[in-house]
């Protein structure tokens, strides 16, 4: 089969003026804020993490936030008896409150050559750009810290938590960077960044892998299971619809940007087929594996409603996993 990608894109003029969806721009990313109210929500595993933050944990405590009442049992602490109740049923009942935990975010942001590629609207580097600002924002707007790291063919850059506007800042001005990353040669792989990204998430956290999984192989299943293991995960997964579909039948003169030049015809059923195909298992492994390990899949596609796609995919998970 012929491998498209990295070799040429189709860019829809009606839609995007020279150069707007090929580098993102800091400015971009910080206009994201306005659109970022309500992505991210409390997180659904057991928070490991003894520091105060604003994240509502699945533990139960004598924290800030009320949850429920009952029974009285012999050691409980008085002071938190419920007497109104108490009085209604006639024999004691105690308040029990959600303890509140800091619950830091980490991104890690695919920006490889294979991410600078794209048919409709932008390439898929600028996409993971404004998903990883949108999680970004959300997230600090929540009270969470943020950190993560941004890896390109040749920038590799990595934020530990925090919670500043300047940090955060400094954050997406190296995506912005990276984005803008001409360089070809190899860099990392994801295997190696998800085996980095093991080493610096803290217990608790939830770990964001925006990437188009180009190289998902054993060992970075590995690692990403590893990662699940001890925090939450959600895997991003960026398309564009040539990858997922061929172009029409016809004959199309490729080109690398550079010297290589040749043609194909798109014409030829079976190869249509297997073009097809060869997408749709890839992306069903991912899926299967993410299902799996307990974690969170999303498909944004380069013409996607980035932040009504990560909301609502984030509410309909969250829903799920409070059983409603």
């Amino acid at each position: 089969m012929l491998d498209l990608k990295g070799i040429f894109s189709i860019r829809d003029k009606d839609k995007v003026s020279w150069g707007e969806g090929i580098v993102v721009t800091l400015s971009e990313l910080i206009s994201e804020q306005k659109n970022s109210f309500g992505i991210i929500g409390s997180s659904r595993k057991k928070v490991l993490s003894s520091f105060s933050g604003n994240s509502r944990s699945p533990f139960r405590g004598r924290g800030m936030e009320f949850d429920e009442v009952r029974e009285y049992k012999s050691g409980d602490d008085i002071r938190t008896i419920d007497w109104k109740v108490t009085g209604k049923l006639g024999k004691p009942f105690t308040k029990l409150f959600h303890e509140e935990r800091e619950r830091p975010l980490f991104l890690l942001v695919d920006m490889r050559p294979n991410m600078r590629f794209g048919s409709r609207v932008a390439f898929k580097s600028v996409i993971a750009a404004k998903v990883a600002a949108l999680i970004a924002w959300s997230g600090r707007e929540a009270g969470d810290k943020i950190g993560g790291i941004v890896f390109s063919a040749s920038k590799y850059v990595r934020l530990a938590p925090h919670r500043q506007r300047r940090r955060l800042l400094g954050f997406l001005q190296a995506i912005t960077e990276a984005s803008a990353d001409s360089s070809m040669k190899v860099g990392n792989t994801l295997a190696e960044t998800l085996g980095e990204m093991r080493r610096v998430a803290r217990m608790g956290g939830i770990v964001f892998v925006i990437s188009d999984f180009y190289d998902f192989n054993e060992e970075a299943r590995k690692q990403l299971t590893l990662i699940s293991a001890h925090s939450e995960v959600v895997c991003v997964y960026v398309i564009d619809h040539l990858e997922e579909d061929p172009p029409p039948s016809g004959v199309y003169r490729i080109s690398d940007g550079f010297s290589q030049n040749f043609t194909f015809n798109s014409g030829d059923v079976n190869w249509r087929e297997e073009y097809k195909e060869i997408f749709a298992r890839r992306k069903k492994a991912i899926e299967n594996f993410c299902i799996s390990r307990g974690c969170i899949f999303i498909e944004v596609y380069t013409d996607s409603d980035v932040p009504s796609v990560l909301r609502r995919a984030m509410h309909n998970k969250r829903r799920v996993r409070n059983g409603s």
